[in-house]
């Protein structure tokens, strides 16, 4: 039996490695840190909300025709509760939403809020 490894291993190897540094550095990179999300990097959502009530990871936000999960982390922000936002239902209202992208979250299904705008005053901003 040869000691040495095939050309063919070798090739296996080192395409499972490449594979797992490259998946790697992508989840690491996606994976958000104790910063705050940029001023720079947000969008805006005007929509009538559907629902507001607590689940994880925080305050959960349903727009009227709008799949997307939008939350306020109530860990970062003990301030505010979804009964203090319950005024929100069946109302125009304004989110400004991270505008972060994931590849633990690829679709950006859930977007956390930086704030919340109702007839052009601020009922919520994380700044």
């Amino acid at each position: 039996m040869p000691t040495t490894m095939t050309t063919r291993n070798f090739k296996g190897v080192a395409g499972l490695i490449l594979a797992a540094i490259i998946i790697g550095g992508l989840l690491v990179s996606g994976i958000p840190g104790s910063r705050k999300a940029s001023h720079e990097k947000h969008a805006v959502r005007t929509a009538t909300v559907e629902e507001v009530k607590e689940g994880s990871p925080g305050i959960i936000i349903h727009l009227k025709n709008d799949p997307k999960i939008y939350f306020i982390n109530t860990k970062q922000h003990h301030q505010i509760t979804a009964a203090d936002l319950q005024q929100l239902s069946g109302k125009e209202t304004q989110l400004v939403v991270a505008d972060n992208w994931s590849p633990l979250d690829p679709f950006s299904s859930m977007q956390e809020i930086e704030s919340i705008e109702l007839n052009h005053h601020t009922i919520y901003s994380a700044h």
